[in-house]
């Protein structure tokens, strides 16, 4: 069962033909029909068998306008390393302080970073960080 709309292109597809990107996507954006912005799902065979260690595929990929998403860091650090991190730019950098403001519930952030020193006392917010998947 497929509506009128599906049938319509797929007309004017043809399935067999092979494309290069840049024309699959042009494609894709003039036959799009929907009110709203449509995902796009990729297919690639690379030819490797994932068996082999030699023929592991991996890697990550930096999308050009990003996730549209901010991500707020949180750094555990003392000293040199505090400074290093807020020139980075860290969006929280404390240790004890930091520690009781996550203590109180208070985690304006997405992300944890630590320093190997600070470790112990990251050690005991395990059960607030924990749950969130924000233990570093």
């Amino acid at each position: 069962m497929t509506g009128k709309r599906l049938k319509a292109l797929r007309a004017k597809l043809d399935p067999k033909a092979v494309v290069s990107l840049a024309d699959a996507i042009k494609t894709v954006k003039t036959n799009a029909t929907a009110k709203f912005d449509e995902t796009i799902e990729i297919a690639l065979n690379l030819g490797v068998d994932p068996k082999y260690a030699d023929q592991m595929v991996r890697g990550v990929c930096n999308l050009p306008n990003g996730t549209g998403r901010v991500v707020r860091v949180a750094v555990f650090a003392r000293g040199a390393k505090a400074e290093e991190a807020r020139a980075a730019g860290a969006d929280v950098v404390g240790a004890e302080d930091l520690a009781e403001r996550v203590q109180a519930g208070d985690m304006p952030f997405d992300k944890v970073l630590a320093t190997p020193d600070m470790m112990p006392l990251v050690g005991r917010l395990g059960k607030v960080l924990g749950p969130r998947g924000l233990m570093p």
